[in-house]
């Protein structure tokens, strides 16, 4: 009797404390909610920073659109009068010197060594010329011809970009190219335009094409230095004296080298001044050359020997043909 009663008691005590047990677990489920604010906010900070991440590249985007859609036309010809005189000029603008050359009939030279312009012009019995555009070998010692981008010369030789990393570069430069009375700019496309047929197809009765390594002028303006730096070479600000190639807006072709050391974006200036319609940019640097008959007008590089550095291109300006016949006659 007294073990049952015993057991009993035990029995009691035992569902007693399981009742406690459960009492007090129910009365402390609410406690696992108390973290929940902590384990919300986390998110909250991110959440809130999210948004902000995007705005400073929005801001930062917003100003170069309108620099980014700067109107360069897919093509853009223009008229070209061969039958002008070569004009020569020397002129102060600003703080910057430039030697100009205007009118005549423009003809692109390349050698498969290296030459001085002077040599260039010579041989081709002109009046002036001026250093072509970028070739691949910058060492001055080098005697290396190999072209940036592809190249038509009046003889019908042809070179194109091989380099298939080279060719992805150079997409976007100018591409110029010239007949007897028109004059071509264009952006390059190296899928279509890097074999003879495809350039030639861009002007009926092209003579000269070659890719320059910038566009300077537009429709008359100076490009920004944010739209001339999308295709242009990485150094094309540096100062140094520079060369620019093109057309004015009466059709005579024109060329200009600074006897000051310029950036790319202040001799696009020099060129809208002179009155050109569309520029681009020409080797520069210690290739820069510009020589009228024997005179050496501008030049970036010289020894004793040569009077200005050697190199695979350039072009020469040669008087119109009707002008000598008039002359030769009695």
């Amino acid at each position: 009797m007294r073990s049952r009663l015993l057991l009993s008691t035990l029995g009691l005590t035992l569902l007693i404390g399981v009742g406690l047990g459960v009492w007090a677990l129910n009365r402390a489920q609410p406690a696992p909610s108390a973290p929940t604010p902590t384990v919300s906010t986390p998110p909250e900070p991110r959440g809130a920073a999210a948004p902000a991440l995007p705005r400073p590249e929005v801001a930062f985007l917003a100003p170069r659109l309108p620099l980014v859609v700067v109107t360069l036309p897919p093509t853009g010809t223009f008229p070209l009068h061969e039958n002008v005189p070569v004009q020569l000029s020397q002129v102060q603008m600003g703080r910057v010197q430039v030697v100009l050359l205007r009118g005549g009939q423009p003809v692109s030279r390349h050698v498969l060594w290296r030459s001085s312009v002077g040599q260039f012009i010579r041989e081709a019995g002109a009046v002036a010329g001026v250093n072509g555009t970028f070739f691949k070998d910058a060492a001055i010692a080098s005697n290396d011809s190999n072209m940036l981008g592809p190249l038509l010369t009046p003889d019908g030789h042809f070179l194109s970009e091989t380099d298939p990393v080279q060719l992805k570069k150079i997409g976007g430069r100018p591409l110029v190219a010239w007949s007897h009375d028109q004059f071509l700019v264009t952006d390059f496309d190296p899928a279509s335009m890097n074999h003879k047929a495809q350039v030639q197809a861009l002007l009926p009765g092209m003579t000269d094409a070659f890719l320059a390594g910038g566009w300077l002028v537009h429709g008359g303006q100076a490009l920004s230095t944010a739209a001339m730096m999308r295709h242009a070479p990485k150094d094309a600000q540096e100062v140094r004296p520079r060369v620019f190639f093109g057309v004015t807006g009466k059709g005579l072709v024109i060329a200009g080298a600074t006897t000051t050391p310029v950036s790319s974006a202040r001799l696009a200036q020099v060129a809208q001044q002179a009155g050109a319609q569309e520029a681009v940019l020409m080797d520069s640097g210690y290739s820069t050359s510009l020589i009228y008959g024997t005179k050496v007008l501008a030049v970036g590089h010289r020894t004793r020997r040569v009077p200005s550095r050697p190199v695979p291109h350039a072009i020469v300006f040669m008087n119109p043909v009707l002008a000598s016949v008039k002359s030769a006659k009695p």
